[in-house]
């Protein structure tokens, strides 16, 4: 099984299994504790490694969960993770968690690309629009690329619509070529 099979495991098990109120929870504690095995490669060592004891494992989680004072829906959870040897898949779990908990929630999250800031109305109209093709409540996030040169670039999921003048001038390009 790959990270991402592992992950969607994960994550449907995470929604099935608490109730949705807890999973924001259980989801910020998988990410503090990421950080922490980021940081300390000794503890990312001693969780992913088949040279500790389960036991040794389970003692060292309740203790670090302790001083992080994480739920402990997230102590349950990520106990599972660890014994069951998917500490490597843990980023993938934190992402395809969030996107089924913000599905079930019917939320996601828009990216919008332009070349300049842009108006909070335009923002607002942009984000209504999105709410009606999608049937779900958008989180915009904005980014700014100079090389777009003028217009923008919205993706929404897997959807993306490009009305940036780079992207008429490639998809231009393209039919010249053809």
């Amino acid at each position: 099984m790959n990270k991402n099979q592992i992950a969607k495991k994960y994550s449907r098990a995470l929604i099935s299994t608490y109730d949705i109120a807890e999973v924001p929870g259980v989801i910020k504690g998988l990410h503090i504790f990421l950080k922490l095995t980021e940081i300390n490669k000794e503890v990312k060592l001693l969780f992913a490694s088949r040279i500790f004891s389960d036991d040794e494992k389970d003692k060292a989680l309740k203790t670090i969960l302790s001083h992080l004072k994480a739920p402990r829906q997230t102590e349950k959870f990520l106990r599972l993770i660890i014994m069951r040897r998917h500490l490597l898949a843990i980023k993938e779990i934190i992402n395809a968690s969030t996107a089924a908990y913000n599905e079930r929630l019917k939320k996601m999250k828009a990216m919008v690309i332009s070349s300049v800031t842009l108006e909070q109305s335009y923002i607002d109209r942009l984000r209504n629009i999105l709410k009606t093709q999608t049937q779900c409540e958008i989180d915009i996030e904005s980014q700014i690329d100079p090389s777009l040169l003028g217009g923008f670039i919205v993706k929404v999921g897997s959807t993306v619509y490009d009305s940036s003048l780079k992207g008429q001038l490639r998809l231009l390009k393209d039919e010249l070529t053809r």
